[in-house]
């Protein structure tokens, strides 16, 4: 067998086609539903207790088997199932414990298809475009894998994105829906898969992700966070040649048993930079994955993938900050609610139906923000279910919300969504981080003045 037969055979083994996709994903279902069928009958004839844990075991069968479809389309179906996990705690633990295994988990492309994908995009091998090339990746992104390579004594990643992945958005958003319906026990997940459908198609786009890389690294000043300078030669709309940045993974990080002190000072970095980010720059780092953080010698901290992020208005970023503000200075319900209508999350009625309204229905999401703000200091290993207790009261609101002809901000619910899954990743850390310096620049923010 030549080898372009053999790059060609490998190559089917990944489903490519709407077809092919369709035909994993419902062999999937099918495997689904019968487990869920199982599970129900069997479950007719056992105690309470002995329910309780057959329920338990049927999420964790249904959850194997729709980690494995997505393991088997790879790329867009993984991410969307990430972020579901980052962004719906109310699912069932045996779906987060196993989704969780998918952040550095994916099967890779076998390397004569890397070798391809790479001629393809840049117009030779990766042993001539380089002075060496790992054909083994040593990480996976959702939506492709990484390579180390070195050139000019330099040593880089090339982030080498799945074939047909761009084209297979839509019919993945179907796919994953169908699984989540399973768990999601009627809760309305359609503004989530909305904001999952913007972001993945902004993220597969690898010359939008090398522009955003450059500008936080240009503009993101602070001497202890490192971000990757992109190599634009070496770079395609599939292909990303960055720098390489050299340190521990977050679960490497927190098996190290860092001391207390470690661990604040990494939460206080990625922290600062969120709102560095969003007051600075006017732009969130808007996956709160782990797996971007490299937590580096020398107390430095290591940003990467900015596939997804965020633009903010700046309208609307003055109007939030003074919303923040009032909050933060205890100011009366009804400037409170003043407030809300400017930044669009109450519609404009008469004063006792908004103030009705924001008391019954928006009030309890001050707390997501504001709770963090009360004191100069926030203790998360205290207050390990802050993240859960914050997305849970987005739901809530969102369920009430739905039945009401009031509105909501995108652009609010993103911000407090993004927060949350960096506040699950300071719990798992038991970190302690200082909130004056973002205090301060939330102050600032109210008084920005358009350019």
């Amino acid at each position: 067998m030549t080898n372009n037969h053999l790059e060609e055979t490998l190559q089917k083994k990944i489903p490519l086609s709407k077809l092919s996709r369709g035909r994993v994903a419902g062999k999937a279902m099918l495997k689904i539903g019968v487990v869920s069928g199982k599970g129900a009958v069997k479950r007719a004839f056992l105690s309470k207790e002995n329910k309780v844990l057959s329920k338990s075991e049927t999420h964790a069968q249904i959850a194997k088997v729709l980690m494995d479809s997505l393991g088997e389309l790879k790329g867009v179906s993984v991410k969307i199932a990430q972020q579901i996990a980052l962004g719906l705690p109310f699912l069932p633990k045996e779906y987060l414990e196993e989704i969780s295994k998918s952040f550095n988990a994916i099967p890779p492309i076998n390397k004569a298809l890397i070798r391809k994908i790479i001629k393809q995009e840049l117009g030779d091998y990766p042993q001539s475009l380089f002075d060496t090339f790992e054909s083994n990746a040593f990480g996976a992104a959702s939506l492709g894998q990484v390579h180390k390579a070195t050139l000019n004594k330099k040593v880089l990643a090339v982030k080498v994105q799945y074939p047909g992945i761009a084209s297979s958005i839509v019919s993945d958003l179907s796919v994953i829906n169908f699984g989540l319906k399973r768990f999601a026990k009627g809760q309305n997940v359609d503004h989530l898969m909305q904001e999952l459908e913007e972001r993945l198609s902004e993220e597969v786009d690898y010359v939008l992700e090398a522009e955003n890389t450059n500008y936080y690294a240009e503009e993101l000043t602070h001497e202890l966070i490192v971000i990757p300078r992109v190599v634009e030669s070496l770079s395609t709309k599939s292909i990303l040649t960055s720098t390489f940045l050299e340190g521990q993974s977050f679960d490497a990080f927190l098996k190290s048993n860092p001391t207390q002190a470690v661990r604040n000072h990494y939460a206080q970095l990625i922290f600062d930079s969120f709102f560095m980010g969003l007051y600075q720059l006017k732009m969130i780092h808007a996956d709160p994955n782990p797996g971007n953080f490299i937590f580096m010698a020398k107390k430095k901290l290591g940003m990467i993938d900015f596939g997804c992020v965020k633009r903010v208005n700046e309208n609307f970023l003055k109007d939030f900050s003074k919303l923040h503000v009032l909050l933060m200075d205890k100011a009366s319900d009804e400037e409170i609610t003043q407030q809300y209508v400017i930044v669009e999350m109450i519609d404009q009625a008469e004063k006792e139906a908004m103030l009705a309204f924001y008391q019954s229905v928006i009030k309890p999401l001050d707390r997501i923000y504001i709770e963090i703000f009360e004191e100069k200091k926030y203790d998360f290993k205290q207050n390990s279910d802050f993240s859960r207790r914050g997305f849970n009261t987005i739901m809530e609101v969102q369920k009430k919300q739905r039945h009401a002809v009031h509105k909501m901000n995108a652009d609010y619910l993103f911000i407090d969504r993004t927060l949350l899954g960096y506040y699950n990743m300071f719990e798992k850390m038991e970190a302690t981080i200082d909130t004056r310096f973002a205090q301060q620049l939330v102050r600032e923010g109210m008084y920005h003045e358009n350019d």
